[in-house]
This record gives C-alpha cells, sequence and structure tokens, in this order.
C-alpha cells in the first residue's frame, strides 16, 4: 500500500454517541462541527486540514466507560506523514474574548514542541525475552464453535464469526511504541495501529481488514475471508493459496461476505458496485483471499451512512445480520470492545479511511488482553478454526515475547 501515517494527539471537541442511531447523530455533530471551522491553508493532501477522528465498538451500545460505542474528536494537533512529506495541522479554539497574542503562543509553543522532535532517540526495539503468564481465557471455544454449527445446520444461520480473547498478566509494563514499530515492520502490507482508551490503556494491533475509503463521490471497500497460512518454502506457499482460493469451504465463506456487503451498501443508496478479482492478500504469516468493491457515492448519501450499513460485516459478526450477532454475544460471553469494531478518520473535504481493528490487543500496566477470531460456516472443523485463531494471536505474540507458540508461554 502507499505509504501514509497519520498521528493526534488531545481534544479539542468530542462526541460519544450510542445506540443503533449512533453513526446517524455522530454525521449530524460532525457536519454541525465542521460548518463552525475556519479553514487556513489549502490541504489537498487527504487526511491534512480539520480532520475528526473515530472509533467505534463492535457492539451498537456499550456501557462501557473504556469503549464508548462510539467516540468522534477533533484533535489540537496531527501529524500526517505521506510520500516523504510531513504535514501539521493545529487546531485551536477562537471564541469573541480570545486573545491574539495568547493563540499565536499557543501555535508556536505546539510547534516547538515539534522541532524538538529531532533531539529524540529513535524507538528502542521490542524486548525478546519479555514473559507472560498462561492466559485466561473465558470459555471453550471448539464448544462454542459445535453449538454455532448446530444453529448452521438447523438453518437459523448461514455464517458466524466467533472470538476469543486471552487475557495475560506481564510482570514489566510492555513498551507500547516500540511494539506498535516492530509489527509496522513486520507486516507492512497491515494496517498498524496505536490508540490511547479513554481509561488511557493503549488498543494496539495490525489489521489487514479495511472497512471503507472515501474521496470526494467515489467509495471502496473490501471483502476479506478465509485464512491460509504461509508456507516453509514457495512452493508449499503456492500450494497452500491456491488451495484456500479453490476450497469449497473458503469459496461459500468468501462469497457469503462478498453479497452481504453487496446488499447493505445498496440497502443506503450505493447501488452499481464493482466487483474486482479475488486475489491473495499474503502478509508475514497468514494468507486471505481478498476482493475489492468500489462504488459512486450518490448525492444525500454521507461516508457515515455506509459505516453504518456495513459494519459490521459477515467476515467479523455473520448472516444473516440480525440473528448471528445476538448469537455472538451468547456463544462468547465478553464484549468486544473496539476489536472488530471501526477506527479511522474522516476530513472537512470529505475524504477518509476507516479500518477493522483485528489482530490486536489491549495494554494495561500489568496485563495484556489479545483477540482473534474465525468464520464458522457449514464445514467447519473446530479443532482447524481454533488453529486458525491461534495463527492470528502468534503474530502479536511473536512481535512481544519473540515466541509464537501459545502453549509455551
Amino acid at each position: 500500500m502507499d505509504e501514509f501515517s497519520v498521528a493526534s494527539s488531545g481534544k479539542l471537541v468530542s462526541g460519544k454517541f450510542n445506540g443503533s442511531k449512533r453513526f446517524k447523530k455522530a454525521q449530524k455533530w460532525s457536519e454541525e462541527l465542521f460548518s463552525r471551522i475556519l479553514v487556513a491553508g489549502d490541504h489537498k493532501i487527504e487526511g491534512s486540514g480539520p480532520t475528526i477522528f473515530l472509533n467505534a465498538t463492535f457492539e451498537h451500545s456499550s456501557e462501557s466507560t473504556i469503549f464508548p460505542a462510539l467516540q468522534t474528536f477533533l484533535p489540537v494537533w496531527q501529524v500526517l506523514r505521506k510520500g516523504g512529506s510531513h504535514l501539521i495541522t493545529i487546531n485551536t479554539e477562537v471564541h469573541p474574548h480570545s486573545i491574539k497574542n495568547n493563540l499565536v503562543k499557543n501555535v508556536q509553543k505546539i510547534l516547538k514542541k515539534f522541532n524538538n522532535l529531532h533531539e529524540q532517540r529513535p524507538i528502542e526495539k521490542t524486548s525478546t525475552n519479555f514473559k507472560l503468564s498462561e492466559p485466561d481465557e473465558e470459555g471453550n471455544y471448539e464448544d462454542s464453535v459445535r453449538e454455532a454449527l448446530s444453529e448452521i445446520s438447523n438453518g437459523n444461520i448461514s455464517k458466524i464469526v466467533l472470538a476469543r480473547k486471552l487475557t495475560y498478566k506481564t510482570e514489566h509494563k510492555l513498551s507500547q511504541f516500540s511494539i506498535a514499530h516492530a509489527l509496522r515492520n513486520k507486516f507492512p502490507d497491515c494496517y498498524t495501529f496505536c490508540m490511547s482508551t479513554p481509561n488511557n490503556d493503549i488498543f494496539i494491533g495490525a489489521t489487514p481488514e479495511i472497512l471503507s475509503r472515501v474521496s470526494g463521490t467515489s467509495i471502496s471497500t473490501e471483502a476479506v475471508a478465509g485464512t491460509a497460512p504461509r508456507g516453509p518454502s514457495a512452493g508449499k506457499d503456492a500450494h497452500l493459496g491456491k488451495t484456500l482460493l479453490g476450497s469449497q469451504k473458503e469459496v461459500r465463506e468468501h462469497r457469503l461476505v462478498i453479497d452481504s456487503i453487496l446488499r447493505r451498501l445498496n440497502s443506503c443508496g450505493i447501488t452499481d458496485t464493482k466487483e474486482g478479482q479475488t486475489r491473495l492478500l499474503r502478509l508475514a504469516n497468514l494468507q486471505h483471499a481478498r476482493t475489492p468493491l468500489q462504488a459512486k457515492l450518490p448525492i444525500g448519501v454521507h461516508p457515515f451512512d455506509a459505516l453504518s450499513a456495513l459494519h459490521p460485516t459477515p467476515a467479523m459478526g455473520g448472516s444473516p445480520r440480525g440473528k448471528a450477532l445476538p448469537l455472538v454475544k451468547k456463544l462468547e460471553g465478553f464484549s468486544r470492545g473496539w476489536y472488530s469494531g471501526i477506527a479511522g478518520w474522516f476530513d472537512s473535504r470529505g475524504r477518509g479511511e476507516f479500518m477493522v481493528p483485528i489482530r490486536c490487543g489491549n495494554i494495561s500496566p500489568n496485563e495484556l488482553t489479545l483477540y482473534a477470531g474465525a468464520g464458522i460456516v457449514e464445514g467447519s472443523i473446530p479443532s482447524l478454526e481454533k488453529a486458525e485463531t491461534d495463527w492470528k494471536l502468534e503474530a502479536m505474540l511473536d512481535v512481544i515475547t519473540g515466541r509464537s507458540n501459545l502453549s509455551n508461554q
């Protein structure tokens, strides 16, 4: 993917929204906010200028103070890197009683921080000797898969995605930014994220899953479903990839995701979606089947309308959505929070990018919580689905500890 990274800090203005209408409320909030912003500069590059950052949970409602159902904020500052250049945007509040000299001083103070960055030491490498406790896991994953297969066999659902949540105790504080740096280096084809939660934990990971990109009247998304490991040799790797694209079970799972995305886009007025060719998405440790989808954003349809329609996709929840999502909550037994939710940004020129946080974890001072899931369809085998989640969990464990064996932490 093209080089692009963005960092932001502080909350000049923020909003929190709950319930099934959370995206519509956020749309109204953002439109009203942008209407009150005076913009200086041309901001030709997407993500520069006034930009709203967004986080949403998997569930549409949340009583958690750690993971609000949907939070939006306009940062005090943001830095964007693209094509080898850096762009700094500073937002400040101006009211009738503002003093010009004080506003200038505040901006200069922030700029001084950036001018001093060249004196900062490089990010240290993650320690490969970091030890974790034995993981604490809620429920029995294979039993949950068997229950899901029974629901599929009875015709109640066609697909469901079940996740695992493993919690480890840590002896020492984890270095969040060095982990993010290591993830970005190891998975350059993924979207690396490092986000502060309201209680100052860090939610971190590297996801291959983009929910949507918007630029003017163009909107794109993709179906990513079906997983296989990478092979130890070029020949074995190619064989595993070919098997993935030709497996009846994997093809069925992937088609369910594509068809559901098309229906959901159509439900909010986005029609005539063009479906690209299905190809392999090869990551450092896994490979997936990926199909790009692109459409025009009609007049009157806001990007947040598309987010509401798409989230959660069958690759994260299941199909049909109305029956699968309540079953997800019942079989998993825990709230996913930001895992398999949404994270992204949306600027004042209508450009934005939204990803789905998976292959991720939550870091607190003495605890690490990791998440991973797998899609269950007719033909799924419980032990193999658990093995698939192991592959996904091991990507984070390998970066943090240097050891990828779940049974030997």
